[in-house]
């Protein structure tokens, strides 16, 4: 390294005291152990975008070296250990990271067992052939472990994913149990969690509500979600709209009118379907179709899905199959029915591409070891379809025997057609 390069690095008031640096710029500063703790936190309290771009990695593996010294200085700092761990993971060094986490996991460190459920979300969820360190089984416990010692971004995730299916197995009870939770000790933590506020958990708890077949939940449901409405939050109107919509049409879509002008995303796909049925009002085909190609739609994922079904049905809009996939695509991430409808589409439909198609086989696979109805089934179809971007005769074949032991009915209706392959 030139010394002129040292020396611009080593002046840098985030990274090492200018004095050090001048009285031998080009030799290597070890601080002493308070130093080195010093430095750490600096460095950790340094936001990313004030170093620049060119010097991410010089800085960073300098944080990790005096992270290590100031760990192993004082070994019962719990508060260090965190950094280092955040500071090999910025250098790459997710191994070396996973290791700290586990160790304080193991003393019930709820922001620890977080860290180690975030890197599984975060690094490992796509393609199901990558070694991972971090495996589905280890994120669900350390993800239910934090969220059972208290730590409140945890208790939130813990709530979407037992609604959402992703991670963990979809339990619509357990998830308003958490989402209880969540909206009683709502996160607060800057890190990683910024913009959730606690009207937000209220929200979240008022859609699970009253999506459950508990009469007494649904009704608290309704009566949270007028509430929060009427205070303003246009997802909270939409979500009520959906809830009441059968008994009560014109209210319901009196609310989605209100709702389509601050949260379209939200509203937009649900007011679409009521207009073109002439629910609540009137039949109104064509402002239903401009709404789904306006520009509040343009980032409504619902709301695309939902031009892509009237688009697959050929109903309103001109039927396109790959068009239609590639609407439907992004809400399939939200929703788990999609995501199996989305599958046995490219299945049915060899010619129809994606982008990032091992994260669908990816998250196929886990709902496969959780259980999730239908997507060992939407699995193997992919697997064994004439679709390039999925065909896998010799994966999906061992899926269907494995099945098929099991005593799995429609895994033993395919096997005549395995063995027929490997013939």
């Amino acid at each position: 390294m030139r010394c002129d390069v040292v020396r611009r690095f080593l002046a840098l008031s985030f990274l090492v005291p200018v004095a050090a640096a001048a009285a031998s710029p080009c030799a290597a500063q070890t601080p002493a152990p308070g130093a080195a703790a010093k430095e750490c936190l600096r460095i950790n309290a340094t936001p990313a975008d004030q170093i620049p771009w060119d010097q991410h990695a010089q800085v960073y593996n300098h944080w990790v070296d005096v992270c290590r010294q100031a760990a192993a200085g004082d070994a019962d700092n719990v508060n260090l250990k965190h950094i280092l761990g955040r500071a090999l993971m910025a250098t790459g060094r997710r191994a070396e990271a996973i290791v700290i986490w586990r160790e304080l996991g193991d003393n019930n460190d709820a922001a620890a067992l977080f860290e180690i459920y975030d890197m599984y979300k975060s690094y490992y969820r796509s393609d199901v052939n990558e070694p991972q360190v971090v495996k589905r089984a280890e994120a669900e416990q350390a993800l239910r472990k934090a969220a059972a010692l208290g730590h409140p971004y945890s208790i939130m995730m813990l709530a979407v994913l037992l609604d959402r299916g992703s991670t963990v197995k979809r339990d619509p009870e357990q998830a308003i149990v958490w989402a209880e939770r969540a909206a009683a000790s709502p996160a607060r933590d800057p890190d990683p969690i910024k913009d959730v506020r606690p009207i937000d958990m209220q929200v979240l708890l008022g859609r699970l509500l009253v999506k459950s077949s508990d009469p007494d939940k649904r009704a608290r449901g309704i009566e949270l979600l007028g509430k929060l409405g009427a205070a303003g939050r246009g997802d909270a109107a939409a979500y009520l709209a959906e809830a009441i919509r059968g008994c009560d049409p014109a209210r319901a879509r009196a609310l989605l009118e209100q709702a389509v002008r601050s949260y379209p995303g939200s509203a937009l796909a649900p007011l679409a379907d009521m207009l073109i049925k002439g629910e609540g009002g009137p039949k109104d085909e064509k402002r239903a179709l401009s709404l789904l190609r306006g520009r509040s739609a343009a980032g409504a994922e619902h709301a695309q899905a939902y031009l892509g079904q009237l688009m697959l049905e050929g109903r309103l809009v001109q039927g396109n199959v790959a068009e239609a996939v590639r609407l439907i695509g992004p809400w399939s991430q939200w929703d788990f029915d999609t995501r199996l409808q989305l599958a046995h589409l490219l299945a049915d439909n060899p010619d129809v591409q994606i982008s990032y198609a091992d994260h669908l086989v990816y998250d196929l696979t886990e709902a496969s070891e959780l259980g999730e109805p239908g997507a060992l089934v939407a699995l193997i179809a992919l697997k064994l379809s004439r679709n390039g971007q999925f065909r896998d005769e010799t994966g999906g074949c061992k899926l269907v025997m494995e099945a098929a032991g099991r005593g799995d009915g429609d895994a033993a209706r395919r096997v005549a057609e395995c063995k027929a392959l490997v013939r």
